[in-house]
């Protein structure tokens, strides 16, 4: 044989076994799975949580690890802590409805496993993780090696393939830390340098990552693409809420009648400040969706969106009619443009109704002591699941907090279950699928 016929056959040769690897490799990969199908769920009509049905199952007793179906929307759901577990405390939970993701996507060779992050007292706080796998429960609590400064300091990744990223500020620094190696394991232009206060958060691609810094008013942003940082103070800041399209960083001095201001990171711009009595918003409590964030109405009566406009204003776009209440929302169910048709009206986003039979609009409310699920189109409300957390609140922690996976699979909430005086629990809730 020539030489020349011998390098043709080990070019076709290497060619063949190229394909092979690529074919094999391709064959490999498991499909993200079903998608949520909120539309499983029954329809919000201020359903009544049914307590005697929620008493006999002693759920305040039970070990983690026990799960039970809603008695009214039969949702399944699992209690993820208890006095021992993960470590004997005080109190379990996770830290807020607003900013990061608390819970990962799935992941596993099913794609039905979650890494979930617990907030637990015992004389302190410390940072837990656990994996939760649906239909089967927990495995491998474990305190993280690196803890965030205090809660609202770390957030899963929004990327598929790096699902078991968890971004981490420890109070000097925003790492990229390995939730399955347990070690930080930083790439690019991590680890970024700085002190923040909380409210980490980012948007859908892990580009841009923002915050407050720690005098708990100026925002900060990063493009962890770029390395590029912007700050920006306004005195009134309370609450930072950035697009997850990354565009937009909406800031508000929270509560009713807040001063709001947009950002423009594109241009990096801003737009004029917005306050009463020219306008009234309620920019606080709000679910951060891909354009806008959802919250409720000035008088607290009713679902409200705010996009932003021409000249990075925000408008208000009335939504649902007697469906506010005391409500905490959230929006990190991140959905593409295939999920959705090309059409971002028609996002869902989650609701907590915290206000119980004390409210005077409590006969009209969609959400009693529940966590729903809306489209931001004003279309179609849901009931996830009844929180049986006893109302008012004693204190912080015992708000429920409702707060999806970024694929939107399962839904991580705190009860005391219905106990006005004892602890409160970490529990996660699964979300119906297709």
């Amino acid at each position: 044989m020539s030489t020349r016929c011998f390098k043709m056959l080990v070019m076709v040769f290497a060619a063949v076994l190229g394909a092979a690897r690529c074919k094999t490799a391709t064959d490999s990969i498991v499909p993200q799975g079903p998608p949520p199908d909120p539309t499983l769920l029954p329809i919000a009509s201020g359903q009544e949580p049914d307590t005697t049905a929620y008493k006999t199952l002693n759920v305040a007793s039970q070990a983690a690890g026990f799960s039970y179906r809603d008695p009214v929307s039969g949702v399944r759901v699992w209690k993820v802590t208890s006095g021992t577990v993960p470590l004997t405390n005080t109190g379990a939970g996770h830290d807020y409805s607003e900013g990061g993701n608390e819970v990962s996507r799935a992941w596993g060779p099913n794609h039905d496993t979650h890494t979930i992050m617990i907030l637990a007292f015992a004389g302190g706080s410390s940072h837990w993780l656990v994996d939760f796998t649906r239909g089967v429960g927990f495995s491998n609590y474990r305190r993280l090696t690196v803890q965030p400064d205090r809660d609202g300091c770390a957030t899963f990744s929004n990327l598929v393939g790096q699902e078991r990223i968890l971004y981490i500020h420890n109070g000097t620094q925003l790492v990229r830390y390995n939730t399955e190696t347990m070690q930080v394991e930083n790439t690019g232009h991590f680890p970024f340098t700085g002190s923040i206060y909380a409210w980490l958060q980012q948007d859908r691609n892990d580009v841009w990552f923002a915050g407050l810094q720690s005098d708990n008013k100026t925002v900060w942003v990063w493009n962890s693409r770029t390395n590029q940082s912007l700050t920006h103070l306004e005195t009134w800041t309370n609450e930072p809420y950035l697009d997850r399209n990354g565009r937009y960083m909406i800031m508000t001095s929270g509560g009713p009648n807040t001063t709001t201001r947009v950002w423009d990171l594109n241009s990096n711009s801003l737009g004029a400040v917005q306050a009463a009595p020219d306008v009234h918003y309620h920019v606080s409590h709000a679910g951060i969706a891909r354009g806008f964030v959802v919250a409720l109405n000035p008088n607290g009566d009713a679902q409200q969106r705010y996009d932003v406009v021409a000249n990075a204003q925000i408008a208000m776009t009335a939504l649902y009619p007697n469906s506010g209440g005391d409500a905490h929302h959230s929006g990190n169910w991140i959905q593409t443009d295939a999920e959705l048709g090309g059409n971002l009206d028609k996002q869902w986003t989650f609701v907590s109704g915290g206000s119980g039979p004390e409210y005077s609009g409590y006969a009209s409310l969609q959400w009693k002591l529940a966590i729903g699920v809306q489209r931001s189109d004003g279309s179609d409300q849901r009931l996830l699941v009844h929180t049986y957390d006893p109302s008012p609140y004693p204190n912080y922690y015992d708000y429920a907090f409702g707060k999806p996976s970024p694929d939107g699979k399962v839904v991580l909430f705190n009860s005391k279950m219905l106990n006005q005086t004892g602890r409160w629990d970490l529990f996660v809730a699964e979300m119906p699928l297709h």
